[in-house]
């Protein structure tokens, strides 16, 4: 892997929200998944409400889906379609060891 590419991964997981769900399509997404479900997993896993980071359903989704989603796809790391309200995991080689050296990330199902 050359600089850039590793520069581009390092990018791509440096954001909490998209660590979490690239880790949960990575290991819990067989097929397209509904986004909103997706939405509803980072929500529950947010930290509780003395955290002045957390944020509602509705800004994480708005952040989602204009900022995280398509930032994944244009690096063809899922696919997301926007139309059926789904995301596809599209694993990448390079991508897929940048992440199993990262420390693991809490649980999106036991929060």
């Amino acid at each position: 892997m050359n600089d850039d590419s590793l520069d581009a991964c390092l990018a791509l997981v440096a954001d909490r929200h998209r660590r979490r769900l690239i880790e949960h399509l990575r290991h819990n997404g067989n097929g397209e998944t509904p986004i909103d479900d997706l939405i509803d997993q980072l929500h529950q896993a947010e930290p509780d409400i003395t955290d002045k980071r957390q944020m509602n359903r509705d800004q994480l989704a708005i952040q989602l889906t204009h900022c995280h989603l398509p930032k994944l796809a244009d690096h063809g790391i899922v696919e997301h379609d926007a139309d059926h309200g789904t995301i596809e995991y599209r694993p990448d080689e390079q991508f897929e060891a940048v992440l199993d050296g990262l420390p693991e990330e809490p649980s999106l199902t036991n929060p």
